[in-house]
């Protein structure tokens, strides 16, 4: 006879009060009832589960726990249970609460009190009635893109095409931040160029609204950066009839190659293919509910080492295990596997993406493999009768052979289906009203979504007609020459104000070198273009000129006359005009100086180390100058003698 498999061993049945003031509650095994409460709060709910390690907990309609975000926030807190709708779902239809609990012969079909409804929800699920509710967080895709194409080549593409990778890598950079600093979930995928990286791809786990002030859309003449919502239902609802518990019970590893075009691979405890994808901008959500339509998911693997954080975050979430190889997989070895297992399961690899994910489960496989082919000769020899899959699953997560068989054989029996009484005629027309409402309201909903989205086209469409009129209507030449009048004139002012920023920058350097000549710690030198123009000026002291060249034999003559004390010059050698002139020459270089129009300030204290260096230089100079002099006149001398020596 077939039995009915139910995964759940302790259940919670819940019925909100009439009153909204709480609950009422009944906790129940697949043989008794172990605890009724008339009244209970959500956190003695919560605290009942986390004592008893209830399994699952079920309710008549979800929603009686409130809005959507109550029910995502009473689902984070059922640790491992499961939450369990007992009256339908929207794409299977409902049934009411009454009529189930007279099919289970709990009830006559009467007006359910809050705590019968919640005896009737707890053994419901026993009977394999109900559906499991699945949670899917809103996502939100952001693209980050160039606008247009690099062009065929040469030097200013290459610079343009360095300047878009890298604003799309800092764009990428600065949106990644911002999320982690609000500690929003997501996932980043790049494309990298050779400059950077050409177009990055967020799933950001959140709400489009969410994001406001955080991501904003972008259109410039280089970078687009897109928000998109991506449409999903928040709920998904799988029964748990014979079927569901197949699925519900099949343990799977999935190969998962995350990027911009990701791949999935899902094998079972077999080594069998069971399913095999991949496409653009998948989602852990995505992979989450193909997932869930097969099985329960075991181990997540990647062929690289270390795994992507995409990955660690998909076990994370599944419970699961980790499966990385010691070293990433060579392209060979990847090939190897997949033309194996084309040969061996008939199916087809479509692309390099499968062919990764493909590779990353059949490896994970391959290291489990003996330990799974030892189990299933142990229960074969032992001829008991065990859900091998669980087994298998369990030795996989760390349990020895002898403790998961021992494990298995003392589960609760199996209890037979109850033959059910014949459906009346009047209660197979009380179902389909049921049903009949439930679809009229679906579709006045739905009705009421087109009607938004048609009225959302047609603002759409007049706002593209109205700038397509725009870019027809050809502007007037006033308006030409006003644009350009304005863009002289912003220019003009931009220039103005840099002028006047630079000016009263000047301004305040001049009044602190005021201050430092008052107090005696600086100098003013003027500036001459020549020692020519120097003669011209009352200067007593020294002079600063902008070059040391040689000089003619007339101003040699006048400077010889009436000597400054010192000469600065800002370019050129000193040792030229010190050799002429006999007098301290400093280059402007070794001084500490403020440049001004017309003038220099010098700092005092470096004035006078380099006078004394020049002096010192000056000294030297006048021996070297004695020396060569006494050099040619011996030179001289010893010519003469030579010569009076011949005749």
């Amino acid at each position: 006879m077939l039995m009915t498999m139910i995964p759940y061993k302790v259940v919670l049945g819940l019925d909100r009060l009439p009153s909204y003031s709480g609950f009422s509650l009944v906790l129940a095994d697949q043989s008794r009832i172990i605890l009724k409460k008339e009244v209970a709060s959500k956190e003695d709910v919560l605290e009942l589960v986390r004592l008893y390690k209830v399994d699952a907990v079920a309710i008549d309609n979800i929603y009686e726990l409130g809005s959507e975000q109550d029910i995502k926030s009473f689902m984070s807190y059922l640790y491992n249970a499961d939450l369990i709708q007992i009256t339908g779902s929207p794409i299977h239809g409902f049934k009411p609460l009454s009529v189930i609990g007279r099919e289970l012969r709990i009830t006559r079909g009467e007006k359910l009190f809050p705590l019968k409804s919640a005896e009737v929800c707890a053994k419901a699920v026993f009977s394999g009635q109900g559906f499991v509710v699945k949670l899917f967080d809103p996502e939100t895709r952001v693209t980050i893109s160039r606008r247009r194409s690099f062009g065929p080549g040469g030097m200013s593409a290459g610079r343009f095409r360095r300047s878009v990778q890298g604003a799309i890598l800092s764009l990428a950079k600065g949106i990644e931040s911002a999320l982690r600093t609000r500690g929003i979930d997501y996932d980043l995928s790049l494309k990298k160029g050779s400059h950077g990286i050409e177009s990055a791809s967020f799933i950001i786990y959140a709400p489009r609204n969410q994001l406001s002030g955080i991501i904003r859309p972008l259109r410039t003449s280089s970078v687009n950066v897109r928000i998109t919502p991506l449409f999903s239902r928040s709920f998904d609802y799988a029964p748990i009839g014979v079927k569901a518990e197949q699925l519900h019970k099949r343990h799977l590893i999935v190969g998962v190659d995350p990027g911009m075009v990701s791949g999935l691979a899902v094998l079972d405890l077999n080594g069998n293919v069971v399913h095999l994808s991949s496409g653009r901008g998948i989602s852990r959500g995505q992979i989450t509910r193909i997932v869930a339509s097969l099985g329960r998911a075991l181990i997540f693997a990647s062929d690289v080492r270390p795994p992507p954080s995409m990955v660690l975050k998909l076990s994370a979430s599944h419970n699961a295990i980790t499966y990385f190889p010691e070293k990433s997989l060579r392209t060979s070895e990847k090939l190897e596997i997949v033309e194996k297992l084309e040969l061996e399961q008939k199916i087809k690899v479509a692309d390099s993406h499968q062919r990764d994910a493909l590779s990353a489960a059949f490896k994970a496989y391959s290291f489990y493999k003996n330990k799974l082919e030892q189990c299933a000769s142990h229960v074969k020899e032992l001829g008991v009768q065990v859900n091998l899959d669980d087994i298998k699953a369990q030795i996989i997560r760390g349990m020895s052979i002898k403790d998961a068989i021992a494990s298995s054989t003392t589960l609760h029996p199996e209890r037979p289906l109850r033959k059910k009484r014949k459906t009346s005629e009047r209660e197979l027309i009380n179902v389909l009203e049921s049903k009949l409402l439930n679809i009229q309201s679906e579709r006045d909903s739905l009705s009421l979504k087109v009607r938004a989205l048609e009225e959302k086209i047609e603002e759409l469409e007049l706002k593209l007609r109205l700038a397509k009129r725009k870019e027809r209507v050809p502007a007037m030449p006033e308006t030409y020459e006003l644009e350009r009048r304005i863009g002289s004139l912003l220019g003009e002012v931009a220039k103005l104000r840099a002028d006047l920023e630079s000016e009263k920058t000047m301004n305040l350097k001049m009044l602190s070198e005021m201050v430092s000549l008052a107090s005696g710690t600086s100098l003013i030198f003027y500036k001459y273009p020549s020692l020519k123009e120097t003669l011209r000026s009352s200067s007593e002291g020294g002079v600063l000129v902008k070059k040391a060249e040689p000089l003619n034999d007339d101003l040699k003559i006048e400077l010889k006359r009436s000597p400054p004390k010192f000469i600065i010059v800002q370019e050129g050698q000193p040792e030229v005009l010190m050799f002429e002139l006999e007098i301290p020459v400093i280059p402007l270089r070794e001084l500490t100086f403020t440049d001004y129009p017309g003038f220099v300030v010098v700092e005092r204290s470096s004035f006078e180390r380099a006078m004394e260096v020049s002096r010192q230089r000056l000294a030297d100079l006048s021996i070297e100058k004695k020396k060569k002099i006494k050099a040619i006149f011996e030179e001289y001398q010893l010519e003469r003698m030579k010569e009076l020596n011949r005749a």
